[in-house]
């Protein structure tokens, strides 16, 4: 049965028993009709059970409108109406449940999904107090859009933004040939008080494009952030390292998350093509970047970071924070 009790909320697989005070992840899937079994989902599931983490996935159902392929605009219009009219429903059946339950919640919105979570927040008049955190993947809205009223969002949070600049070819030629404004999810958002930009490379579509993946492969990525932050440590070591000079790599890293700490600034990316596989990097004040950790399992490099308390991941400002 789906923790979250609405016909459109789906518990994607059960998970191991953890009681009431589990993390929830919430999914909402893009365009192109109601998905059912998405592959961010099921990434998710997949690492959360290896690792008997006993976190919930629900995936949020919703007509975001098939494609037709000879009306691909008018498709695409017609989605964006949808999604405005799902976020009082999302709210209603989703949020308010969760509050109610008093559960602790993330929220994770792809594509034209984050316009259905986007309004749901705009419209809340109190704060969700079981939210800990809300992720945007190739968000399908202007880079100028913002959130008005902020009294959903917890004291100090902001919506992470992960936008592809390079791989997401979607954004850069379908988007922008409707609207003259580029998408947050290609260049990331201009309102650097709701959104923390953070650029990835990868593609918008749910299949290899070339040498790009995905979306999908943000799943392991943000649950150990999200279940590091919730105290939730999944033991593991890190591979030995150097401490060598590297470029941006802009091309075959996604950035996850820039920490502010004593030491300095501390950047943490997950490979492209090795979802599995992370660094982190120091950053001097003239731009230049060494690497200071590695290894396969996140929570074991920022525990040799010294980040032993979860205030110091929210602590953050995004490389593009605006």
């Amino acid at each position: 049965m789906c923790t979250v009790q609405s016909p459109a909320a789906k518990l994607v697989e059960e998970p191991l028993k953890g009681g009431s005070d589990s993390l929830v992840f919430v999914y909402l899937h893009g365009f192109g009709g109601v998905k059912e079994s998405p592959k961010f989902c099921e990434n998710l599931q997949e690492f959360l059970l290896e690792e008997k983490v006993s976190s919930e996935v629900v995936n949020y159902e919703w007509d975001s409108v098939k494609v037709d392929p000879l009306h691909v605009g008018a498709s695409w219009i017609k989605s964006q109406k949808m999604a405005h009219a799902e976020a009082p429903k999302f709210r209603s059946e989703v949020l308010e449940k969760l509050e109610r339950d008093e559960r602790s919640y993330v929220i994770v919105a792809f594509s034209v999904g984050s316009r259905v979570a986007l309004q749901s927040l705009e419209s809340t008049e109190s704060e969700l107090k079981g939210l800990r955190g809300v992720y945007f993947l190739g968000s399908a809205m202007t880079k100028d859009t913002t959130l008005k009223n902020r009294k959903a969002l917890p004291k100090g949070m902001k919506i992470t933004n992960y936008h592809s600049p390079i791989r997401d070819m979607v954004h850069r030629m379908a988007f922008n040939f409707m609207s003259e404004t580029p998408p947050g999810g290609l260049v990331g958002f201009d309102d650097g008080k709701v959104f923390e930009n953070y650029p990835v490379s990868c593609a918008h579509a749910h299949k290899r494009v070339g040498f790009a993946t995905d979306y999908s492969g943000l799943a392991e990525a943000i649950a150990f952030l999200e279940l590091y932050e919730q105290g939730v440590t999944i033991s593991g070591s890190t591979k030995m390292n150097w401490k060598v000079p590297v470029v941006k790599g802009e091309m075959w890293w996604n950035k996850i998350r820039t920490l502010s700490l004593r030491n300095g600034t501390v950047e943490l990316e997950q490979h492209l093509l090795r979802p599995g596989y992370y660094r982190a990097l120091s950053v001097e004040k003239d731009g230049k970047r060494k690497r200071i950790a590695r290894g396969e399992n996140l929570h074991a490099i920022l525990q040799e970071l010294g980040v032993e308390d979860a205030p110091a991941l929210l602590a953050c400002g995004g490389p593009n924070a605006r």
